[in-house]
């Protein structure tokens, strides 16, 4: 009885999700971007469709995809999905967490760690399913071969594995942390088996936020792709 009572409520929220993220409004503003950007428009998909889905760590079983759209932008392939998840709190209740997510596959062939760059000031609930998925991973304490801008230690944290941390330090050199704290901030950033995932979890969205996520990851994907080279 307990546990029906649970799947229930678990539902609810899904559908309450779903809603929110295949709104009219939303569909529409999503699909005007990608037809923009020159994206194949697919919608609403599941795990069972013959689609490369996008991945990082909010992959789940029970994750819910509106809204993908796959194509090339500048030589590079682009996935961008709108994806919400429900998720049992610590305190038993359930949470709804939204990403609007970019992929931008890398073309590198260098060895790269996984990292993950949380923006601060933003609501850390989202992000929580990335620790606990990967507890090794801790914070990344930058400076060792240079001062890094308060800009971007008050905007940004930087987080890999311990014997990662270096590589990682390397890969986002202070000039390059310098223009993230100036342009990417509010998103969030992962990497992870060669692909660059950018997260918004603002529900709101907007077509100059898609240009303005588009624009930083393209860039961020770029200077991996260079800096891998190098170190």
């Amino acid at each position: 009885m307990i546990k029906s009572i649970k799947a229930k409520i678990k539902l609810a929220s899904y559908n309450v999700s779903r809603f929110i993220t295949n709104s009219r409004t939303r569909r529409h503003i999503i699909n005007k971007f990608a037809d923009k950007m020159g994206l194949i428009y697919f919608g609403a998909i599941d795990q069972t469709d013959e689609l490369d889905l996008v991945r990082g760590f909010t992959l789940s079983q029970s994750h819910q995809d509106n809204h993908y759209s796959v194509g090339t932008i500048n030589d590079r392939a682009v996935r961008l999905v709108d994806r919400s998840d429900a998720v049992w709190g610590d305190d038993g209740r359930v949470l709804v967490h939204n990403w609007f997510i970019m992929a931008f596959e890398l073309k590198t062939k260098q060895d790269l760690p996984h990292f993950f760059i949380q923006a601060h000031n933003q609501n850390p609930k989202p992000y929580e399913t990335f620790f606990r998925a990967y507890p090794t991973i801790t914070k990344v304490h930058v400076g060792t071969f240079e001062d890094y801008s308060p800009e971007f230690t008050s905007r940004f944290e930087l987080y890999a594995r311990p014997n990662m941390a270096i590589k990682t330090e390397k890969l986002i050199p202070a000039n390059e942390a310098r223009v993230l704290s100036a342009h990417f901030w509010p998103y969030s950033a992962e990497q992870n088996e060669h692909v660059l995932y950018v997260y918004s979890c603002d529900q709101n969205i907007s077509l100059s936020m898609l240009e303005t996520m588009m624009e930083n990851g393209l860039w961020l994907a770029n200077h991996i792709d260079r800096q891998a080279e190098l170190i």
